[in-house]
């Protein structure tokens, strides 16, 4: 049997390991209690194996690193984070419920309510992630957790990656679950809060219908169907779905980026939109005169032509698209383009195969014309002859170049080296070589050529006025433009909640590309606070009366108390918001009120019985809890072949449990055992009223003296009414 050596470990003096809970690609999550706070927690351990990968490290600390900056009821919390030469953990909130992916397995298709009521809070978590500049890049039904009250918690942050430090990267390795990647992460291209909301549009497809937009025989197959394939139509899998959340599940799954929802908030709008009208039809979708559907967006400032400074249509081909018949082709052009039909200089969109064959064929002949420039100047300028400068061909060492000015290169090494100068827009001083390519301290023949590029300074843009327009509309264009933008909410009585009260650097001031930008949104007016007063022990009435007082909305619910906590019947035992926590006015606490029974815990036992070995013959067996039949079973075979009858018995409080044993030729039927069992003793407790090992020699001797066997009536016991227990009568 395999032992786990971390269990009964304790980190850093406090949390002790109790169970292994789960097992992730990159690292182990235990079941541990902290002995300093008494409680239950959640230890992320990264494995050995990774220990010495600098990248994997780097990962795992970049999930501590974001997740501490959430604070959010739809994300898993985190207390605590280790890292040591031989061990790096991360210590979270427990979380005692189940994956959303085997609630889906269970249910097949969601109530479509249900799935609006899971989908509002993944939204809400994933907006605060990333109004503070973090993208998850993993949602998958796997990551998000469901609690026995339907509270959704999003949980792993391990490849999330912070928008300020990788929106310079050119490309990245796609990461995350293949079944929900979005396009541009299985291209490898760059992501951002957009790849999060294709993610959770596919939830919501597998969620709506009880399968997955997109499935193959291999991963490679999978991700090329989420970038060239459209997935059928929801209400041609489930026709139940209304039309008003196909459309935003379908928007969310938009192939490309723009044509998406830009942030969680603008989905969560329409999703409230929705729930306020479950007939809605938004404003997605037309159909045309060929009977096809096509998708456009709600226009835009961005989009608007005639407004100045708006993107123009420039008509190019995206590419990463399977050539498609005329038909399929004309659905899936970009909706932009509105005057379409007369643009008959489209090109056909390429597939991604030939986009990578492409490359390898263009490599291929440099490659090969360098090797042929090499061999032909070595051949025609021998060392020792004069090179294009007129200068002797030989060995030279390069010397760094970087820091310098193209004069100054110029004038020192214009006539040893064969030099070609460009310019580019860099953060390095303006007018300094920052590239050259080859490095300092290489020796090479001084006919070879050597790149160096000049910085014309950082490139710099102007930021626009955006005070009290909308947020969405100030990070789209702000990031367009190359910078990093870093929201911050305040409370502000003039400017609309959600629109932007100010940015820093000002507007009209020119930054450098690629600097952050905060922008400052308002919260709207500050919210009138009150206090929960402490219900605890007060009757319906008064904690009524002090909620009213305080601006609470009570909600009293009538329950039976726990064992360690009973109170007088009528009397409050537990409230939804501890004591003395601050809220907004008008919030909802609900309280639990004794009925006056106590909450019980049904607990497992058995009854088992040695057979007489000399009972032969075939027999009915019928088993009984208080006087109600739970269970009839026929013994085919002769009784004295069994050893034992063991029956499996689960309750509470005190109940009775008997067996009749009944000849099946006769009709006859007497009582083996009935016995009293009280499940609250500790063991638990059992009391044999009566027994009778010889029931099956008598009922076969009375079969063979007794003409007319009188039955034998069943147990007088009386009846109470319980669930039906599971048995079983083992041989």
């Amino acid at each position: 049997m395999f032992m786990d050596n971390n269990i009964g470990k304790k980190l850093d003096g406090r949390y002790e390991l109790l169970e292994l809970i789960g097992v992730g690609g990159m690292a182990d999550i235990y079941k541990a209690k902290d002995i300093t706070e008494d409680r239950t927690v959640a230890v992320k351990i990264l494995k050995t194996e990774f220990a010495g990968s600098e990248d994997f490290i780097r990962r795992f600390r970049n999930e501590s690193k974001a997740i501490a900056l959430l604070s959010h009821p739809n994300i898993v919390k985190i207390y605590d984070v280790g890292f040591t030469d031989k061990l790096q953990f991360i210590v979270m909130e427990y979380i005692d419920g189940i994956a959303l992916t085997e609630y889906i397995a269970k249910q097949g298709v969601l109530k479509w309510k249900d799935v609006v009521h899971f989908t509002m809070q993944i939204l809400k978590a994933l907006q605060h992630a990333h109004d503070r500049g973090i993208v998850h890049r993993d949602i998958k039904p796997q990551n998000v957790m469901l609690l026995n009250d339907g509270t959704i918690k999003v949980m792993d942050f391990g490849i999330a990656r912070f928008n300020r430090e990788t929106d310079k990267t050119v490309s990245e390795k796609a990461i995350g679950s293949v079944h929900y990647i979005s396009p541009e992460q299985a291209k490898g291209d760059v992501t951002d809060e957009r790849s999060d909301i294709y993610s959770v549009g596919v939830m919501m497809y597998e969620m709506l219908t009880g399968k997955k937009p997109f499935d193959g025989d291999n991963p490679v197959s999978i991700a090329l169907l989420h970038m060239q394939s459209t997935a059928k139509k929801m209400s041609e899998v489930n026709s139940s779905i209304p039309e008003g959340l196909e459309e935003i599940t379908e928007k969310a799954m938009q192939k490309e980026p723009s044509k998406r929802y830009q942030t969680a908030g603008e989905m969560i709008r329409d999703i409230e939109e929705f729930k306020q009208n479950p007939s809605i039809v938004f404003e997605y979708k037309y159909f045309s005169a060929d009977g096809t559907t096509k998708y456009f967006d709600k226009v835009t400032p961005e989009q608007n032509p005639a407004k100045p400074g708006a993107a123009q249509n420039s008509g190019e081909i995206k590419k990463g698209y399977a050539l498609k018949d005329p038909n399929e082709q004309e659905e899936e052009r970009d909706e932009d383009d509105e005057d379409e039909e007369d643009d008959d200089d489209v090109a056909p969109r390429r597939s991604p195969l030939l986009s990578i064959l492409f490359a390898v064929t263009a490599v291929f002949v440099i490659v090969a014309a360098i090797v042929v420039y090499k061999l032909v100047t070595e051949k025609v300028i021998p060392s020792g002859t004069n090179g294009p400068n007129g200068s002797q061909t030989e060995e030279v060492v390069v010397p760094t170049f970087m820091g310098m000015t193209e004069d100054e290169v110029k004038t020192q090494y214009g006539d040893k080296f064969n030099l070609r100068f460009t310019h580019e827009n860099n953060a390095a001083e303006k007018d300094k070589v920052f590239y050259q390519s080859v490095g300092a301290g290489t020796t090479i023949k001084s006919t070879q050529q050597i790149s160096i590029t000049v910085s014309l300074g950082p490139k710099m843009e102007e930021i626009d006025e955006y005070a009290s327009r909308p947020k969405e509309e100030a990070v789209t264009q702000l990031r367009n433009q190359g910078f990093i933008t870093e929201i911050v909410l305040v409370d502000n009585d003039t400017i609309p909640q959600n629109c932007v009260v100010k940015t820093e650097p000002a507007a009209r001031e020119r930054v450098e590309v690629g600097s952050k930008v905060v922008i400052f949104v308002s919260n709207g007016p500050l919210p009138t606070l009150t206090y929960v007063p402490d219900f605890y022990k007060l009757s319906e009435y008064t904690a009524r009366e002090n909620a009213k007082r305080n601006d609470i909305v009570l909600l009293v619910e009538y329950k039976p108390c726990p064992s360690d906590n009973v109170v007088e019947k009528g009397k409050v035992f537990y409230q939804s918001i501890d004591a003395n926590e601050k809220v907004e006015k008008d919030t909802v606490v609900t309280v639990y009120v004794s009925n006056g029974e106590l909450l019980t815990t049904e607990r497992d036992d058995k009854i088992e019985l040695k057979v007489n070995s000399n009972a032969k013959g075939e027999f009915i067996f019928k088993y009984y809890i208080d006087g109600t039949l739970q269970e009839t079973l026929t013994q085919t075979k002769d009784v004295a072949l069994s050893k034992n009858i063991i029956w499996t018995i689960r309750g509470s409080g005190t109940k009775t449990y008997a067996i009749i044993v009944e000849n099946p030729k006769t009709g006859e039927r007497k009582t083996l055992v009935e016995i009293r069992v009280n499940f609250d003793e500790d063991p638990v407790k059992k009391e044999t009223i009566s027994i009778n090992e010889n029931v099956f020699t008598e009922l076969l001797a009375e079969a063979t003296t007794t003409p007319a066997p009188a039955v034998e009536p069943e147990p007088a016991v009386t009846t109470t009414t319980t669930d039906p227990v599971e048995t079983d009568a083992e041989d």
